[in-house]
């Protein structure tokens, strides 16, 4: 059966306000779906969904540590964007030169990258990583993230046309 043709419209950046209802429903709605304290409507509108913008904006912050010579021991690349309802953020990379793993340095990096996401107001930070990387997933528990019930799905370019795979994290 041939789906109905249906008309997509770009909306212009000064009627962006008619999606949010809509936006407010789904994030309503998406509540049932977690483990996590719920909020209302009013909540919801006041606190999370932010004014919806056409522009996004985006900042890299890379935090490191050194060693006793001045060369960079330990990174944690964290990534801050605003995609038009709030700032969020990213833990990108976490990288501990070999010669300095067990110290301590990325728990540290990582509790620096959690402290800025606080100051900057951050509605939602992620973190992935591949289900069977344990120590990585220690380490980002540690830090206070913690597994949500969504099902991440990916689409990359050049996978035969179309969405590819299914994302573990």
């Amino acid at each position: 059966m041939a789906e109905p043709l249906v008309e997509v419209e770009r909306l212009a950046p000064g009627t962006m306000g008619e999606v949010r209802p809509l936006l407010l429903d789904l994030l309503v709605e998406e509540q049932d779906g977690y483990d996590h304290p719920r909020a209302s409507r009013a909540e919801i509108d006041r606190d999370l969904l932010g004014q919806l913008r056409p522009g996004f904006q985006g900042e890299n912050v890379i935090l490191v540590t050194r060693d006793p010579t001045g060369e960079v021991a330990a990174l944690c690349w964290c990534v801050l964007f605003d995609p038009g309802t709030g700032l969020e953020g990213e833990v990108a990379e976490v990288y501990v030169r070999p010669d300095r793993r067990g110290q301590g340095l990325a728990r540290r990096l990582l509790r620096e990258a959690v402290e800025l996401f606080a100051e900057r107001e951050v509605t939602f930070a992620a973190v992935w990583t591949h289900p069977k990387n344990e120590a990585a997933i220690r380490l980002y528990r540690s830090a206070g993230f913690a597994p949500t019930e969504q099902l991440v799905l990916t689409w990359l370019p050049g996978a035969g046309g179309g969405s590819r795979s299914e994302s573990d994290g």
